[in-house]
């Protein structure tokens, strides 16, 4: 018999998983508990999504035209210029009224986790060496050396495997029933509640921006904005940290976004809501070090590893990230022993940037759980410098966007020549009042 993966886990990391471990084994199998599954699989898949361009780099790298499609089924092309994104984005007190991007090579096209989610399982499920299983796993199966060799699906078949890879998510049933060990876990604790909403996507709102947000600040957490969805809608999203959970009808809603940091999102909730709002409660940020134990036959990725504030737009990328180094691991030594490990390892450098940023983000309040990295004070400060400088300079614009689109390190923020940059430019150039009465200026 082959060399055989199974996949535990139908969503995009575990489709993800698959589309990589493909053309390198003989056989993958995904086990997906959701019967007939439409749409997202994810709990929060109705929510507010989308997707940063390190993961759109590696959904084009899986499956070409994978872009193009999504446009054809009636996802944003986010502008016409594909190195220069219309947005209004305040953060600093400042708005970015343009995102400053590297040119992907492929139509960008901006859209909610529903229509990325079924496309991606479209594909997968085309190639020849992909088997899905519907079904619960309840055990695991192991060698006598105590290794994971396989899994067994509830009322159904034991499947054995040379490597199983949990796709889970962050909660546990599955890691509890096949008995692998809890790693050590770091958390942080924000208490996070937001709100999602779907409302008509305008013609004349792109004069405003191609994506609109409105970010929590460090003395008001609380944000909200528009995300561009298929079919000519907007994502709405509106947040609070610690438990302040935003109301679902439209009056309170608009009252809502009235107190963020700035009022440009409050008119658009004037318009219907074409889908039942829904909420989502986000506890924390969590992260487990399967880095630091062994786990023979077993390996974990996406929100089974980290899973971060939603608010970053992270989960998605971070997961396609993962599974992309898993693939580059195996196709160079195959699933050998001891590749459990060296996949752990490198999925924790993997992790570090996204968590960086998100638990960075979060750590600007007294209130957030967890322990602070050392000079976290400082770094914070710089960080707003940063945001205020990207509002009038192209250059820290196109650095602290790739940071966000997790093509760049937060690191490279640091360096000499930026840092000279935010220094002279963080004051310069931008008054903001209401959207119809915003002044720019670069001054150069």
């Amino acid at each position: 018999m082959g060399t055989r993966v199974v996949v535990v886990g139908g969503s995009i990391g575990g489709l993800a998983v698959a589309a990589v471990l493909a053309p390198l084994i003989d056989g993958v199998v995904v086990i997906e508990r959701a019967d007939d599954a439409v749409g997202s699989v994810a709990p929060q898949g109705l929510l507010p999504h989308a997707m940063v361009m390190a993961g759109s780099g590696v959904l084009e790298e899986l499956f070409d035209g994978f872009h193009a499609s999504l446009l054809e089924q009636g996802a944003a092309p986010g502008g016409p210029d594909p190195t220069r994104m219309p947005v209004y984005w305040h953060a600093a007190d400042v708005a970015r009224r343009h995102l400053v991007l590297p040119d992907p090579g492929f139509p960008r096209a901006k859209c909610g986790r529903r229509l990325i989610e079924p496309e991606l399982r479209r594909r997968v499920l085309a190639l020849p060496s992909v088997t899905v299983v519907q079904g619960v796993v309840n055990r695991g199966i192991r060698d006598d050396a105590g290794r994971v060799v396989g899994v067994g699906v509830k009322n159904g078949p034991s499947l054995h495997a040379d490597l199983v890879i949990d796709a889970t998510g962050r909660a546990g049933p599955f890691r509890r029933a096949v008995e692998v060990p809890e790693p050590p876990i770091t958390e942080v604790g924000v208490d996070l509640k937001y709100t999602g909403f779907v409302i008509e996507r305008h013609a004349d709102d792109a004069e405003l921006g191609e994506l609109i947000l409105v970010q929590n600040t460090p003395t008001l957490p609380r944000i909200g904005g528009l995300l561009p969805m298929d079919a000519g809608r907007w994502q709405v999203i509106l947040g609070g940290y610690f438990g302040d959970s935003p109301p679902t009808d439209p009056d309170g809603a608009r009252d809502f976004a009235r107190t963020l940091a700035d009022p440009v999102v409050a008119p658009f909730l004037e318009r219907p809501f074409l889908e039942e709002p829904r909420r989502y409660t986000f506890r924390s940020s969590l992260r487990r070090h399967w880095d630091q134990v062994s786990t023979p036959g077993y390996v974990a990725v996406g929100d089974a590893v980290a899973s971060f504030n939603p608010i970053y737009g992270q989960g998605m990328s971070s997961a396609l990230l993962q599974v992309k180094a898993l693939g580059e691991e195996v196709a160079k030594h195959g699933i050998e022993p001891g590749v459990e490990d060296r996949i752990a390892a490198l999925l924790a450098t993997v992790v570090n940037n996204p968590w960086t940023i998100a638990t960075g983000g979060d750590f600007v309040y007294p209130d957030t759980r967890g322990r602070r990295p050392p000079g976290h004070g400082l770094v914070s400060r710089y960080i707003q410098q940063v945001m205020r400088a990207s509002a009038v300079d192209d250059r820290v614009n196109g650095a602290w966007t790739e940071v966000q689109q997790l093509l760049a390190p937060p690191a490279s923020l640091f360096r000499p020549a930026m840092m000279g940059r935010v220094l002279i430019r963080r004051g310069n150039g931008m008054n903001v009042a209401a959207p119809d009465r915003l002044t720019y200026s670069v001054r150069d």
